[in-house]
């Protein structure tokens, strides 16, 4: 049985016992009690229902997960990312797009379930479960795919500064890090020990949202599911010109016609799927959009 590696530790490769208890045991006492005293201190996610995803704000309202054309993802490097006004996002790595953005929500929602019972902030699962879970095939280019896709997301490097209010006054928090701090593979078993980088709990206490899973994987365009979290992290969506859309979500159109007639349609998939009751573009190219009282659960404006 083979154990890949990803990440910051690759200790216990080709052990037998594939727990991350087994990688721990190979330190040294001084070690492992820097890794006991380091595993206390791991911040906590919030809960939310098994038939939504929580997600921070900040990954909504910008174009960290962007719309990005098949065959053009780049690399970049502290590229400044587009985002709402009070954001400032830098970014290094392959660019994430909207697959990338369903793998992180619900590797999240499986640390945000296991978390009494997880060491470390590790979760098991199976590649072809989790991929069944977000709507995609479960074989050999889907495992490809997958394996891919926490490749990027272990590799990334974002630097995010936010404002969090407070009662007695705001704290300003800047996070710098990966959005995967590490995962193992059992190849014979197609199976994941996987880390999600616990400093992202901290994240959620500037705002998060419950999204509609079963709603998002109705989706059939990364634009209609962009759209889809960006109006699910609003209790109350307020007008906002289709120029301004295209920078937020991080489009590639070169002409704002096209990108228009994109937007229409992607409307009207979150209008089939329930997530909208209703949109329009007015004379000033502005997008209304009025919610569906049964859609998502915006636990901040």
């Amino acid at each position: 049985m083979s154990i890949a590696s990803h990440g910051k530790s690759s200790s216990g490769a080709g052990e037998k016992n594939t727990s991350p208890e087994s990688y721990f045991r190979l330190l040294l006492p001084s070690e492992l009690q820097n890794k006991v005293r380091a595993l206390e201190n791991i911040p906590r996610l919030p809960d939310w229902p098994e038939k939504t995803r929580g997600l921070p704000n900040l990954f909504l309202r910008s174009a960290l997960f962007g719309v990005i054309k098949r065959g053009r993802r780049r690399a970049v490097k502290g590229e400044l990312v587009a985002a709402v006004k009070g954001l400032d996002i830098r970014y290094t790595g392959w660019r994430l797009d909207q697959g990338d953005f369903d793998v992180l929500a619900h590797a999240l929602h499986l640390v945000s379930k296991d978390q009494q019972k997880s060491t470390g902030g590790f979760v098991q699962f199976t590649a072809k479960g989790f991929l069944r879970r977000i709507g995609r095939k479960a074989g050999k280019s889907g495992r490809e795919w997958l394996k891919d896709s926490f490749r990027r997301l272990t590799a990334s490097a974002v630097e995010i500064k936010l404002e969090i209010p407070h009662g007695y006054g705001p704290d300003f928090f800047t996070y710098v890090g990966s959005l995967i701090d590490e995962f193992y593979y059992n190849a014979r078993e197609q199976s994941y020990f996987l880390k999600v980088n616990p400093k992202l709990a901290k994240i959620f206490d500037a705002g998060w949202t419950q999204l509609q899973w079963q709603q998002r994987l109705q989706l059939k365009t990364d634009l209609a599911k962009w759209l889809h979290g960006f109006y699910s992290s609003h209790r109350t969506p307020y007008p906002v010109k289709v120029a301004t859309l295209m920078r937020l979500c991080g489009s590639e159109c070169h002409r704002l016609v096209d990108y228009r007639r994109s937007l229409r349609s992607a409307m009207d998939e979150l209008v089939r799927v329930g997530a909208v009751a209703d949109w329009r573009i007015d004379q000033e190219d502005k997008v209304h959009v009025t919610r569906n009282l049964s859609g998502a659960v915006s636990e901040s404006d």
